[in-house]
C-alpha cells in the first residue's frame, strides 16, 4: 500500500472492485464530472478495466480509507495517472470518490497521497488534469497548489448543452511547497 500519511491509501486496483467501480462510474454523482458519457454495460466496463491494467502509461489505484472508524472494506474511490510520459515527466491524474463517501475529505487525501507518489516515487515533474466547470473539486485543485492554465471552452456536450472545461497543473516543485499545509488540513479531518 502506498502510503504518506495523508488519511488514506493506495493500493491494487484488482478485480474484486470491478462491480462496485462500475456501479460508482454510473451513479450520477461520479458521471456527471466524467469524460465518460453513456452509462458503462458490464463489457465495457470489464474492457476498460483490462485495457487499463496493460497500458503502461496508466498507474490506476484503488483508495482506501488509512484509519476507518470500524474494520473491514475499507475501499472508497478511484485514483490514478494516465497518459504518463516518462521522456517529458508528466501525466494526467484521474480522480473519484464513492458517491456515499464524498464530501469528508477523501479527494483531497487521496489526490494528496497520488501526488507524493507521482512526484517523489515516479519521478515525475508535473501532473495535471481538467474539471468540468461547475465543479466543486476545482476550489480544492486551487488550495492544493494546482495553477489554472485555462479553460477549454464549450469542449464537452452534457446535458443538452456544451460545458468548459478547466485545465488544472501542478509541478514537483510546487507540491513540495503545499504538501505540509495539505497534511495538515487532512490530518485535521481525522
Amino acid at each position: 500500500m502506498i502510503n504518506y500519511g495523508f488519511g488514506c491509501e493506495l493500493g491494487p486496483l484488482d478485480r474484486v472492485y470491478m462491480n462496485r467501480i462500475r456501479h460508482w462510474r454510473n451513479d450520477e454523482r461520479v458521471w456527471k464530472w466524467c469524460r465518460q458519457f453513456t452509462v458503462l454495460n458490464e463489457h465495457e466496463h470489464e474492457r476498460w478495466f483490462d485495457a487499463q491494467a496493460m497500458d503502461r502509461s496508466i498507474k490506476m489505484y484503488a483508495v482506501h480509507r488509512a484509519n476507518p472508524a470500524s474494520s473491514g472494506d475499507t475501499m472508497c474511490g478511484v485514483t490514478g495517472l494516465t497518459s504518463i510520459d516518462p521522456v517529458n515527466r508528466r501525466a494526467e491524474f484521474s480522480l473519484y470518490i464513492a458517491p456515499d463517501t464524498q464530501k469528508k475529505g477523501l479527494g483531497r487525501s487521496a489526490l494528496a497521497t497520488l501526488l507524493t507518489h507521482g512526484f517523489q516515487d515516479l519521478g515525475l515533474n508535473l501532473i495535471w488534469g481538467e474539471t468540468f466547470e461547475g465543479n466543486h473539486a476545482a476550489r480544492m485543485f486551487s488550495e492544493m497548489g494546482f495553477v489554472k492554465e485555462g479553460t477549454r471552452r464549450q469542449f464537452y456536450f452534457r446535458n443538452g448543452g456544451f460545458v468548459g472545461a478547466h485545465l488544472f497543473s501542478i509541478t514537483g516543485e510546487e507540491w513540495r511547497q503545499h504538501s505540509s499545509q495539505v497534511r495538515a488540513r487532512s490530518q485535521g479531518r481525522r
